[in-house]
């Protein structure tokens, strides 16, 4: 018996010594662990907390279950793998992001009970079909959601509001989508293009968009009706094959609207010009598809079918209706920077001539002969070494010669020889 038992202790040690040599290191002093075999993953899982950053290996495992993890204080990023078809876990509440890029074979994407993370980013997964996300409420901010190129066929699980970015593009099976809360917050873009097989857009709750709204070259898109909508103070743009668009309730457009159709949407149209809507608005249809979905980048009044309402602020419309032909974006920007460009042009030349002109100035000036009247302010005499004598002012200085006595002399100052005269001179101040 006493054997046995203890054969029973020295087999657990060895298992619980095997045990502690495999296991993971849950908080490694690196900041990341790299997923490279089945048993990495078999021991991440027994974490239950995590703290840094995961990442698989390119030759990684299959399928990577983390049943039993339940947080982790960093982020998890896979890219390039090759061979990964499943990731999933179905305890996992918290992490900082996730970001799956390039994995050919993903087609099952599964984290019902994650609650607490602020972005998701997912891109070029061709096979994945099958995702769930955040079954439950969320607790925490979540700043941005992109899903681009994948085979997902519904995002019935994106319904709470984003901070940042909702991006939706390039799905190709994806048939329908809802935007379920009621406003679009400033500083939030949301951003629907080019997803070919999206027949069915969803607005019913939203009654006003204070950021920015991208609707574009959804080839099945036909209808898009915003039923609540009664302010735009940010900017939308609503780009493709639409034949019915309609904004019962839109009041107020602060921001701009711009509306392309390759269909007719004259009723649109007509609204927005019935409205009187104070702000900035663009709608086109019956365009060719190019101009349509010409790109994402709000693009007020274009073309010469625009029907645009603006503010009192503009000076030259007063608020009221115009229809003809305006510039392009494009063409705007290139006027102003070749006004910028020739203004900082003629500035430059300006300045040179201006200098050129001074320099001139300063050498005609500077090799010009000054009068001798004017080299000084009073007459004076240097006599040989002798002491200068000037005349007080108002009284004039004259050479006068030995032979020839003044009658009535003032008081004579000196007599000398003259610097320039070899017969002998005296300087008298004349009475005034």
């Amino acid at each position: 018996m006493r054997r046995c038992i203890a054969s029973a202790t020295f087999l657990a040690v060895q298992w619980l010594a095997v045990g502690a040599e495999g296991a993971v290191d849950c908080a490694p002093t690196s900041g990341s662990l790299t997923l490279k075999t089945p048993q990495d993953v078999s021991d991440l899982a027994q974490c239950g907390g995590f703290t840094g950053n995961i990442v698989v290996a390119a030759d990684g495992p299959s399928a990577i279950q983390l049943d039993g993890l339940t947080s982790v204080s960093g982020n998890i990023d896979i890219e390039n793998v090759a061979g990964l078809t499943t990731l999933s876990s179905s305890t996992l509440q918290a992490l900082t992001s996730m970001t799956l890029n390039n994995l050919p074979q993903l087609s099952n994407l599964s984290f019902p009970s994650l609650s607490n993370f602020s972005s998701l980013k997912w891109y070029n997964l061709p096979q994945l079909d099958l995702s769930i996300i955040a079954a439950g409420p969320i607790d925490g901010e979540i700043q941005e959601i992109t899903v681009f190129n994948t085979s997902v066929k519904n995002l019935d699980w994106l319904v709470w509001p984003v901070g940042s970015l909702v991006n939706i593009t390039s799905n190709e099976d994806l048939r329908e989508f809802t935007i379920p809360y009621n406003t679009l917050n400033a500083g939030c873009a949301v951003s629907i293009v080019s997803n070919p097989s999206l027949k069915s857009i969803t607005f019913d709750s939203l009654n006003g968009i204070y950021g920015g709204l991208d609707i574009s070259d959804n080839s099945e898109t036909s209808a898009l009706d915003f039923p609540n909508l009664e302010t735009i103070g940010g900017f939308v743009q609503l780009g493709g094959s639409f034949s019915n668009v309609t904004m019962p309730r839109l009041k107020t457009i602060n921001g701009a609207l711009s509306v392309k159709s390759t269909n007719d949407l004259t009723d649109l149209c007509e609204d927005l010009s019935d409205k009187n809507l104070a702000g900035h608005y663009d709608c086109q249809s019956n365009l060719d598809h190019d101009k349509a979905v010409a790109n994402s980048t709000m693009d007020v009044s274009s073309s010469p079918e625009s029907t645009g309402t603006f503010d009192g602020d503009d000076d030259d419309d007063d608020g009221k209706n115009y229809d003809g032909i305006k510039l392009s974006q494009p063409m705007k920007v290139g006027i102003a920077i070749s006004i910028i460009v020739l203004t900082f042009m003629l500035l430059v030349a300006g300045f040179f001539y201006i200098r050129r002109r001074l320099r001139s100035k300063v050498r005609e000036s500077g090799g010009a002969t000054i009068p001798k009247e004017l080299e000084v302010c009073r007459p004076r005499m240097e006599l040989d070494g002798k002491t200068m004598y000037e005349l007080d002012g108002g009284h004039t200085g004259s050479e006068l010669s030995v032979a020839k006595e003044p009658n009535t002399p003032a008081s004579p100052a000196y007599s000398t020889g003259s610097v320039r005269s070899v017969t002998p001179l005296v300087r008298y101040e004349l009475p005034a």
